[in-house]
């Protein structure tokens, strides 16, 4: 395997069992939202603009609401095996999402993670939700909201993902860790990957 001067992995449905943003807007949205994702998927919207219509749906959501969901969200059982494996090989990990900060912050106090992450600013008050896109490149291939390529400083990296949010980034990685819907791509489009079902497989591979 090529040798990689830090590792960038995504968030959710990598790090997460299930898509926390996902799972979200099918708990407390009204069906709407998925017609919004298939624009997406189908490359007819930006991610940054099917983010703000999909957080527009949300309404009158309780703060026990959004705590029990938040409290639910469930990690890969392998993935702090992985952290501490970065750790003792001092390997430089960051986390790149185009989910919510609020998802990523809260899941990681939960399990003592002190680890750097850049993704889209969701608020909450009132019952209400905002959006804010702070890593947003006018000139993102994907037109992303968080756009993974621009936090990329190393010349040569390792990536880990598993959808949508990958496909741009993914194809420059000198390592790929891919699984689901970013395999399928890479299988597609014959992108050098290493495919994955866990982080054991990739401490393994490591």
């Amino acid at each position: 395997m090529e040798k990689f001067e830090a590792i960038y992995c995504d968030f959710d449905g990598t790090i997460t069992k299930k898509d926390s943003v996902n799972g979200f807007f099918e708990m407390y949205a009204p069906k709407e939202w998925t017609h919004s994702e298939k624009l997406w998927i189908e490359g007819k919207i930006s991610s940054r603009e099917n983010a703000l219509t999909q957080v527009g749906l949300l309404k009158n959501i309780s703060q026990k609401q959004l705590d029990d969901y938040i409290n639910s969200i469930e990690i890969d059982e392998y993935f702090l095996n992985f952290v501490d494996y970065t750790k003792s090989k001092n390997i430089k990990l960051t986390i790149l999402s185009d989910g919510f900060d609020m998802f990523i912050q809260n899941v990681f106090r939960r399990y003592n993670l002190d680890i750097p992450y850049y993704a889209n600013k969701l608020t909450y008050k009132n019952g209400e939700f905002s959006i804010e896109f702070p890593y947003y490149n006018e000139n993102c291939d994907k037109k992303a909201g968080m756009c993974k390529c621009q936090k990329v400083k190393e010349n040569s990296f390792c990536y880990i993902g598993d959808g949508t949010s990958d496909l741009c980034i993914a194809s420059k990685a000198d390592v790929l860790f891919a699984s689901k819907n970013l395999h399928k791509y890479c299988e597609k489009n014959n992108i050098k990957h290493t495919y994955f079902t866990s982080f054991r497989n990739i401490i393994e591979m490591l």
